[in-house]
């Protein structure tokens, strides 16, 4: 657990350092929206977030063992649904908008499979505790 830690710092403080920075840099007040089930979606730093994603995909590194189409599919459209939620939700302007859907798509199995290494290594911490103290419990030892 101890070496994952600096390799989730390394990669999440230059993307912590950009959200603060587009934290600051909102959308213009008159920028084309449209109301969609209560949202307001801002129309051209969506469509500029897909386009970054789908654009950066051809370009991501290629797994050994290639992903498959279907993988390939899946991972573009969760960093298409990862992407679009950012947007919806911090409003940045047009270029980090653009700039932070390339590094998703360039970067987004890569992502995937870092969360995806975290969670199994805390839920396997928890069965195993789980599994220990049980055994404490009942009087039973490890073999």
């Amino acid at each position: 657990m101890h070496e994952v830690v600096p390799d989730l710092a390394r990669f999440y403080l230059p993307w912590l350092a950009a959200a603060a920075v587009a934290a600051e840099e909102s959308a213009p007040s008159h920028a084309l929206t449209v109301q969609f089930d209560g949202l307001s979606l801002p129309v051209l730093q969506l469509a500029l977030a897909l386009a970054g994603v789908l654009m950066a995909r051809p370009l991501a590194p290629k797994r050994v063992p290639p992903l498959g189409w279907a993988k390939s599919l899946l991972v573009t459209v969760i960093m298409v649904l990862v992407a679009a939620s950012w947007v919806i939700e911090a409003r940045p302007g047009l270029l980090f908008a653009f700039v932070i859907s390339i590094g998703l798509g360039f970067s987004g199995y890569a992502l995937i499979e870092l969360i995806g290494g975290q969670v199994q290594t805390f839920v396997k911490s928890v069965f195993e505790g789980a599994i220990g103290t049980l055994g404490k419990l009942t009087g039973k030892r490890d073999q």
